[in-house]
């Protein structure tokens, strides 16, 4: 099987790409023959790593977000050509990363088993608004109380295609209705839901610095390794990627109590 982790980077927050190149890292550290292939603005900032780059344009991105218009759906649009070039995917957010061997996962892929973060039951805010609005995927009318998976960490198989580009034309109905950010993971789980289709909540050794302090702390982290670990040689930089600690013990959150 053709099976590949994937990321996606870009923007003008060079965090994105720092992350993605990061989790990589340690990918490679734990799971030395993975495929990684990054979906990226600025492939420069990847060369001469063991990974894969496809370059997205600025008018991609635009297409992608609907104009401009929805942030997020270049992320949904970016799976998609993910999974088009491999049999199985693994896509994470570029503020995830392994802590583990996670090659595993894919043994728990299938056409009728995906994989994403965690299901966070039915969604809040202005969801109610889609019930009546007459938007589809497939054959299913979308009423707003339809579970709401996170997309953190996505498993699909090629066979699902379908399904997320049925997913992704609803994305955009469903972002003009609704002033949120996640129709993306929304649609996405309600397509790889349907059929006979089901999706499992991610158990792998995944952390993240998805919340706001987690991601100051690891941005000065990641920020540091790249400026004092990255004119080193590959194999290093992996296991030097490998020991650095993203998240916060009881001192870090100390200090940071004492530097206010």
């Amino acid at each position: 099987m053709n099976d590949s982790f994937g990321y996606i980077a870009y923007g003008k927050d060079d965090l994105y790409h720092r992350g993605a190149l990061f989790s990589a890292l340690r990918l490679r550290h734990y799971c030395p023959t993975a495929k990684i292939t990054i979906l990226t603005d600025k492939p420069f900032l990847f060369e001469h790593y063991p990974l894969e780059t496809v370059r997205m344009s600025n008018d991609q991105m635009t297409e992608m977000s609907f104009g401009n218009r929805y942030h997020f759906g270049i992320k949904a649009a970016g799976v998609i050509e993910l999974l088009r070039r491999c049999d199985r995917l693994l896509f994470m957010d570029t503020d995830m990363y392994p802590v583990g061997d996670i090659s595993s996962v894919f043994r728990h892929i299938s056409p009728k088993q995906s994989i994403m973060r965690m299901c966070e039951g039915r969604p809040r805010m202005d969801y109610p608004k889609l019930d009546g609005a007459q938007i589809s995927i497939g054959d299913q009318v979308l009423t707003g109380a339809e579970p709401m998976w996170n997309s953190g960490i996505i498993g699909v198989h090629n066979s699902n295609l379908a399904a997320m580009e049925a997913a992704y034309a609803a994305i955009a109905q469903v972002s003009r209705i609704l002033d949120a950010h996640t129709p993306e993971q929304f649609c996405f789980g309600v397509a790889l839901s349907q059929d006979g289709r089901k999706i499992s909540r991610s158990r792998y050794p995944i952390r993240n610095y998805s919340t706001s302090g987690k991601k100051r702390f690891a941005r000065r982290r990641i920020d540091e390794f790249f400026a004092g670990k990255g004119q080193l040689g590959i194999a290093e930089q992996i296991e030097q990627a490998a020991a650095l600690r993203l998240w916060r013990t009881p001192l870090d959150l100390l200090r940071k109590t004492f530097e206010r």
